[in-house]
């Protein structure tokens, strides 16, 4: 399994968005990917942000919602929908996390699948030496990778 390496098992996606998409293309794009998050570039296709559903999500929710962990307490249902049609015209890179964890693709399976199941990260960047998006890997590839993997003496 340390031998997997992320170019291996990555998908080679380049769907990103730039900081000034707005949050409505944002969701759009994961809507028909089917991504749980995007990566935020620049005009040179560096790596400058992650945005994700999360993201999203929260940005629309009153700060107090955190601490609370449910919406059970929200007084108006509508609210998050209200709070996202307000920031649906604003772009994207006001909500993105940076700096963004990414990994390259000699890192291993072995530490990426580590970084998943410590940071709980369902979907993360690969780039190059220069931070230039190269594509994905997801939990679902990872799963995929080792399930597919031959162990010496078993049959």
């Amino acid at each position: 399994m340390q031998n997997l390496k992320v170019k291996d098992f990555m998908t080679y996606d380049l769907t990103f968005v730039f900081e000034n998409d707005t949050v409505e293309e944002v969701i759009e794009i994961l809507n028909k990917t089917g991504l749980s998050g995007l990566c935020v570039v620049d005009t040179d296709l560096k790596v400058v942000g992650f945005v994700s559903e999360d993201d999203i999500i929260k940005a629309c929710l009153p700060s107090y919602f955190n601490l609370l962990q449910t919406a059970a307490f929200l007084p108006d249902t509508n609210l998050f929908i209200k709070n996202l049609k307000n920031i649906a015209k604003e772009p994207i890179g006001k909500y993105a996390t940076k700096p963004v964890f990414t990994v390259k693709p000699n890192d291993t399976l072995l530490y990426v699948s580590d970084m998943i199941m410590r940071k709980g990260y369902r979907i993360i960047p690969v780039v190059d030496v220069n931070n230039v998006l190269l594509g994905y890997v997801t939990r679902a590839a990872i799963l995929q990778s080792a399930i597919n993997i031959e162990i010496p003496g078993e049959v």
